[in-house]
């Protein structure tokens, strides 16, 4: 038996409130036989939609009134899951920046990342940032040219 800790928003549910399926079905799968804290950044209604869904079996709901700062509120639910012992095992996260913040202190991370649901700024084909063809040839040339210009290289 192990202990996970698992959010509601990212994994079971998406940001508009629909179920994501996927993580339903992982849900069941580690409730089946570990201990599993729910991550909530609202205890009253992720309770009511956890319900709803008839999402029974895990054993505590750690809800935003943790320490640390509220922008960073999915890691520090994690760290404070870790500190309440028993054999704390490992997280699934849903932003990549929570996930390598979460393994650089040694806590065992699955990233849960589903392509319909995930935010876009997560999804490596995502349009916001994303530099046009053109202006990656503009920048590949004028890094080419102050190769060739640059006198310590000649």
């Amino acid at each position: 038996m192990a202990n996970f800790a698992l959010p509601v928003e990212g994994v079971l549910r998406s940001h508009t409130g629909s179920p994501i399926y996927q993580g339903l079905a992982l849900y069941k799968l580690l409730t089946s036989n570990n201990k599993v804290f729910i991550l909530s950044a609202d205890k009253k209604i992720d309770e009511r939609w956890l319900r709803e869904q008839k999402l029974k079996g895990y054993d505590d709901m750690i809800g935003p009134d943790v320490p640390g700062p509220k922008e960073t509120l999915l890691y520090n639910q994690v760290v404070h899951a870790r500190s309440l012992g028993g054999g704390f095992e490992m997280a699934v996260v849903p932003d990549p920046e929570v996930a390598a913040k979460l393994l650089t202190i040694g806590i065992t991370t699955i990233l849960f990342l589903h392509p319909s649901y995930i935010k876009e700024e997560f999804r490596p084909d995502s349009r916001k940032g994303v530099r046009s063809w053109e202006d990656i040839k503009a920048e590949i040339i004028r890094q080419q040219d102050a190769f060739a210009e640059d006198p310590r290289l000649k």
